[in-house]
């Protein structure tokens, strides 16, 4: 266990910052720097549109607005699992109208209820699956704000810590969800009339650049440098200095170098280790993976730690905007991720064959890998049920 330089995390904010941030909501805050993602629909209404189509734009949203109709009606019982009964953290009893937001909607949703203790949200103890309609058990035991918020939010920044006391941490951000200024920084300038250079454009920046900002939240890592309310180590990256927030030129993987372990990113963390706690399998170590020093993940929302190990990202030549498109926009069209394979590999390409699905992320749903090591495909292994293995690209 590495020792933990600092520690952090978060509830609403309720003060003044140095860098004249106020309060704005419980949740959000007004910030000098930023203007939010309806501020760009005023000139980019079609890169606009198109990013409000996305799922990054519905990374977290309230009850009301993005339930699951099939979560609502089956909230008893799916038929032979009973649904959400109590929240994870306090252990306390709670009913569907008790659910303030929810995290996810397309493959899967959880449930997020108010913290009384901290002021914060933790989540129920099940997890909804949309492609079964299925109720699985979910267990993580920290707030949400204090464990996955960076993801799930822009211009997060912890505000006060006390690594004695995280119960008494504080957090907010500009805009909920993966906003515009995720990926191209804060854009207060540019809307003030610089329009040259005070944006972060991904087109005029190295391939591993534009990866490395996708990469920011399509990882895993296990944070010590900061913990969760409850005094765990984290699953995301908060900026390293109180106050700060993440801007996509930074390179977080020298973050606190000393406080996180970030598998296959670091060279002391190697992808063919046996980790412990969220780490535990996170990469395939079987026979074929250990002959090849190819390592599939084992877990979802790690395309980051698979795709720096292929030919694709180590040549210089591709990043994830060349198969995946965030939106629309001027000189950007919209690409369908599968088929993309095809422009260099022809016609014939098969893309199932070369991208299994490994990474769990649901019961029978799988992630496909981004490895691209045509001698690492392996056959999926058969589910406990006997139900087919259902890809991310797979519709129903």
């Amino acid at each position: 266990m590495r020792k933990a330089v600092f520690m952090v995390c978060g509830i609403a904010i309720l003060a003044v910052l140095a860098t004249g941030a106020v309060a704005d909501t419980d949740r959000t805050y007004k910030d000098a720097e930023y203007v939010g993602s309806k501020a760009c629909k005023a000139c980019h209404k079609v890169t606009y549109d198109s990013w409000a189509e996305t799922y990054h734009s519905k990374m977290v949203r309230t009850k009301d607005d993005g339930i699951l109709k099939a979560a609502v009606e089956k909230w008893d019982t799916d038929g032979t699992t009973p649904g959400p009964k109590k929240a994870n953290v306090t252990g306390k009893e709670f009913k569907l109208e008790d659910v303030q937001y929810v995290v996810g909607s397309y493959w899967k949703q959880r449930f997020l209820v108010k913290n009384e203790v901290t002021g914060f949200h933790q989540f129920m103890d099940k997890q909804f699956n949309r492609m079964s309609e299925k109720w699985e058990n979910y267990g993580n035991k920290n707030d949400w704000e204090t464990n996955c918020v960076t993801c799930h939010a822009t211009g997060v920044r912890i505000l006060e810590y006390d690594p004695k006391n995280p119960l008494a941490q504080k957090i907010a951000w500009t805009e909920e969800n993966t906003g515009c200024e995720t990926c191209h920084g804060p854009g207060a300038k540019h809307v003030k009339g610089d329009k040259k250079g005070s944006m972060w454009n991904p087109a005029k920046q190295s391939k591993a650049e534009q990866t490395r900002v996708c990469g920011y939240c399509h990882q895993r890592v296990e944070n010590e440098h900061y913990k969760t309310a409850q005094g765990n180590n984290r699953e995301d990256l908060p900026a390293p200095k109180i106050g700060e927030t993440f801007k996509p030129w930074d390179d977080w993987t020298k973050w606190y170098p000393e406080g996180v372990v970030i598998p296959g990113v670091q060279s002391e963390d190697p992808f063919n280790k046996e980790y412990a706690g969220d780490l535990k399998g996170l990469f395939i170590l079987d026979e074929l993976a250990m002959k090849s020093g190819v390592y599939d993940s084992g877990k979802h929302h790690q395309e980051f730690q698979e795709f720096i190990q292929s030919k694709h990202y180590k040549n210089g030549k591709m990043s994830c905007t060349d198969c995946h498109t965030p939106h629309k926009g001027k000189n950007i069209k919209p690409v369908v991720a599968k088929e993309t394979c095809k422009k260099c590999h022809g016609d014939t390409y098969d893309y199932a064959k070369i991208m299994p699905g490994s990474g769990s992320t649901a019961a029978n749903l799988t992630v496909r890998t981004h490895t691209f090591f045509k001698d690492q495909a392996r056959p999926s292994k058969p589910t406990a049920s006997g139900a087919p293995v259902l890809y991310k690209d797979s519709k129903k």
